[in-house]
């Protein structure tokens, strides 16, 4: 026989409880991991552009569009440079040069392919992150990718849990990343016939 303490359905009741804070918790993990993962694609993406691009004697309209699609082949299944469609796959890629001649940082030239509306931080400026200054008659490729896809936008969504439970749900923006790299046969400071259409 079953004696009655007054403690029947406690378990039931702690476990409605505490389902939003884990349900918050489990969406936060796997929007932590998206995030890493297309952080990751895409760092690897800037690189890898960064590094062919560095190996091209000279550099025409032909070799750039190459690259552009490169980057989305290296990136993919996450889009490295698209104007179309959601958030998500909405991206932009930027490929420049960077050299000084002399009197500091002048960009020579920069390329982009992708939704123009992600502004882009550090290719196609003359100033470099952390100050960096090209050394005097050397150039510096550039390269920069951007993906309009933002972080916690699942949490956004559950709106109606974080709110109860009193989580701010931070926007950091689109994710970026972006490469340096010296040139390693000609120096890339022209390029010929214009940036592909």
């Amino acid at each position: 026989m079953r004696r009655d303490d007054g403690r029947a359905g406690f378990a039931s009741l702690e476990f409605a409880l505490m389902l939003p804070a884990m349900l918050v918790l489990f969406v936060a993990v796997a929007e932590t991991l998206l995030y890493m993962r297309t952080w990751y694609r895409l760092d690897r993406t800037a690189m890898e552009i960064a590094n062919i691009t560095s190996q091209y004697e000279t550099m025409t309209t032909a070799v750039v569009g190459q690259l552009f699609d490169a980057a989305n082949s290296i990136a993919s299944p996450i889009p490295a440079n698209s104007a179309t469609g959601n958030a998500s796959s909405r991206a932009r890629t930027l490929i420049g040069v960077v050299s000084n001649t002399g009197s500091g940082n002048t960009l020579s030239w920069t390329c982009s392919r992708g939704d123009s509306s992600l502004p882009n931080t550090i290719a196609g400026q003359r100033t470099l992150p952390n100050g960096l200054v090209v050394p005097s008659g050397q150039t510096l490729v550039v390269v920069e990718v951007i993906n309009g896809t933002r972080p916690w936008q699942t949490l956004v969504r559950l709106a109606t849990i974080t709110k109860f439970l009193r989580i701010e749900v931070p926007d950091p923006g689109p994710i970026r990343t972006y490469a340096l790299v010296r040139p390693r046969i000609g120096t890339l400071s022209a390029l010929s016939g214009g940036c592909p259409a």
